[in-house]
């Protein structure tokens, strides 16, 4: 149990470094953001940190896979605005860090109902 739980998070997190590459570096030019994409990736870091002295399973794969799927949806549901005291404004980091939070959330309520039923 042990080894297949350290694989498990290491994957999480090289695939999460991956995300954290292409979305910070490759894809810049389309958001713009420079410190939020690491925040988002050191809170995911975090989580799967948590997650690998815990012993779960689902945690770690839904945090990893919630970093870009957050960006696909911010992209696809961002909104431009101007507001008159902060000039142009988007709403994609908003989008992009509630799919994480929700996605982080959901795994742990699974988490709790695997260990309630006992679902290996």
């Amino acid at each position: 149990m042990a080894k297949k739980n350290m694989i498990l998070h290491l994957a999480s997190f090289c695939v999460l470094c991956l995300e954290f590459i292409l979305c910070r570096y490759v894809l810049f030019p389309i958001h713009g953001m420079k410190e939020w994409p690491f925040d988002l990736f050191l809170f995911c870091l975090i989580v799967i940190a948590i997650s690998f002295f815990v012993k779960t399973s689902l945690i770690p794969i839904f945090s990893s896979l919630s970093y870009i799927v957050g960006f696909v949806i911010g992209l696809i549901f961002q909104i431009d605005g101007i507001e008159p005291a902060a000039g142009k404004t988007n709403n994609l980091c908003i989008i992009w860090t509630t799919v994480i939070i929700c996605a982080v959330i959901s795994s742990v309520l699974g988490e709790l109902v695997k260990k309630k039923f006992h679902y290996k």
